[in-house]
Formats: C-alpha cells, structure tokens, sequence
C-alpha cells in the first residue's frame, strides 16, 4: 500500500487498466508461424516419399499435418494439404510417371485425414475400421482400372508375379516342400483383397503414429490408452459370420462356387486381423490392471501372437469380447450377454 493506494502490479500499466501483453503476442504469433513452416516442411518432405515407401511414409506426412492442424486454422490446413497433393503428384510423377499418381495423392488424402480426426478428437474405432475398408475398396477400384487400361487384371499381375517366385525357388526343393510351395501358391493368389487391406491398414496405422507426434508437437493433449480402449463395433463380428457362412456355403452352391468361398475367405481374414486386435487389447487391459511386469508382458504378447496363428485363439477371444464386454468399455448399442448388462 502506498498512501491507501494498492501498488501497481507487475503486467499493469499505470495509464490503463489492460493487461501489458504485448511482448508476448509476438512471440505467440512467431512460435505459430514457426510451428506452420515447420509442420509444411514435413508434410511436403513426406508426401515427396510417399512413392518410394507409402506405407512408412504417411507417417511424416500426417506428422507434418497434425502440427499444421494444431496451430492453424481452415486456411493453413488447406494449404498444407495443397502443398502434400503438389509434392506427392511431383515425386511420383518423376520417379515412376503418372500411373502411381492417384495411389500417391490417396495416401496423402489418408494421412491428412487422420490427422484431423487425430487432432479434433474426433477418430474412434469404427470410424478408423471403416475408414481402413473404404480405403481397401478404393485401392482396389483403382488398381482395377489401372490394370484394365493396360489389358490385363489385378489376379493376372499377382499371378504372374507369384509364379516368377515359384520358378526360381522350385528348383532347390524337395518333393514335399514342393506341393507346400503349390498350395501356398494357389492360397496367395485366392488371397489378394487381403493383401490391399493389409496395406492400407498399415498405412492407417503409420498415419495414427505419426498424427498422435505431430499432435503433441503442436500442444495438443493425446490419450494414451489408445490400444487399451479399442472397441470394434459390432458389425465387425456380423461379417466375420456372414464370411464364414459364405466360405462354407459356397462350394455346395450351384453356381459361383469359387467366387463365393473366395470373398468369404478374404472377408473372414480380413475380419479375423481386426479381432485380432481386439483381443490383444483385452489382453493389455487384462496386464495392466494386474500390473504384470513388462517382460511377462511381452511374452503373453508373442504367445498369444502364436496362439492366432495356430488356433485363432486371439481373435475368438476378441469376438467374446464383442458379446460379454469384459473391459466394461461404454457402448453406443445394446449389451448382447444380458448378464454383461445386468453387472453394468
């Protein structure tokens, strides 16, 4: 107090009554700016390599996005996205001319996606296993009109390249190793659709990764439970039957008997990978409300990895899951175990 008056405080002016601000709303805008070209960078650096490794790729460029996204507004996120579409369209088209062009421009459109769902918190597990099989199916309308313009089929490219394979490791094997190698043959050729979801489920994945760093560049809070609470809708599980019945239905049908039990095969495999994760999920929850040591928890990761690849254990316990809710997760629908609900 000063003659019953109070002191000025620091960050007043004795002129004013507004707070003196005004040094650091240049740093502000100087910390945006550099976060802008920052996140620019990586977005176009990204996108120029997506051409070479589309996968790892999209993780720089939702990286890059995901920055711009966090700082800026509707006018920088469509710059930065502008900038990623030149510098994808400009990589692909000098390294391997325009036909890879729209596969490179969609896995900038992928990532750019993620990384605002990412950022506006809007990204769920529906929406990401959904968004994975939209993305498949474009792929695959893609491929197909691409391969239609140069005479041939997606089934006839993969065919030829798996008997190339064939041909040069043939020679080397035995008898046996050789109607192995036969079988495999006929299951990777019958198995292709499997393979674009693969892929652009990698491609989801790595734009996840990268959008949740780009996300904390930019000062945004990320969840970090994100494996835990993953949650497929049930739809998933509705598939997956509908593929079994078609795989088992299909070669007693009168006609498309291989057709039908083809896209029932790819619908269960592509089911089963989702599931997959679901009950590794259960798994992690399982660990970690019983604090299992990092090293147990790493082998229970790989036995149940072994335990999907020789009896689909995994995967049957995240259709279990689907049904009994054993992490409690709150769902939009109606519980199906009526006992789940009851405890609820």
């Amino acid at each position: 107090m000063s003659d019953r008056r109070p002191v000025v405080p620091e960050g007043l002016d004795s002129n004013t009554t507004q707070l003196a601000v005004r040094e650091e709303t240049p740093q502000s805008g100087k910390n945006t700016t550099r976060g802008l070209i920052y996140g620019l960078v990586w977005c176009s650096v990204g996108s120029a390599l997506v051409p070479m490794a589309p996968v790892v790729a999209c993780a720089l460029v939702a990286f890059g996005a995901a920055v711009v996204i966090g700082v800026g507004g509707r006018r920088e996120q469509a710059i930065v996205l502008v900038a990623g579409l030149v510098a994808g369209f400009l990589g692909s088209f000098l390294l391997f001319g325009v036909h890879e062009v729209p596969n490179t421009e969609l896995s900038v459109i992928c990532a750019f996606v993620m990384a605002w769902a990412v950022v506006s918190g809007r990204l769920h597990t529906g929406g990401l296993v959904g968004g994975v099989a939209a993305l498949t199916l474009v792929m695959i309308g893609m491929d197909t009109v691409s391969t239609s313009l140069q005479g041939t089929s997606i089934n006839e490219v993969i065919t030829s390249v798996v008997d190339q394979v064939v041909e040069e490791s043939i020679g080397s094997l035995d008898l046996d190793e050789v109607a192995a190698v036969l079988e495999a043959k006929e299951s990777v050729v019958s198995m292709w659709p499997t393979i674009y979801f693969v892929v652009a489920a990698g491609m989801a994945i790595c734009s996840l990764l990268g959008a949740r760093s780009g996300a904390r560049r930019a000062g945004r809070q990320v969840e970090s439970d994100m494996i835990v609470r993953f949650d497929v809708p049930l739809w998933v599980a509705e598939l997956f039957a509908l593929g079994v019945a078609a795989q088992l239905l299909g070669p007693v049908l009168p006609s498309w008997q291989k057709e039908v039990a083809t896209v029932g095969a790819n619908v269960v495999m592509c089911c089963r990978l989702v599931l997959l994760q679901q009950g590794l999920s259960v798994l992690q929850w399982w660990m970690r409300e019983h604090r299992v040591p990092v090293f147990t928890r790493v082998f229970l990761l790989l036995m149940a990895l072994w335990l999907e690849m020789s009896f689909a254990l995994t995967s049957i316990a995240g259709i279990l899951d689907v049904i009994f809710n054993f992490r409690r997760i709150p769902r939009r629908r109606p519980q199906i175990a009526l006992w789940s609900a009851r405890e609820r």
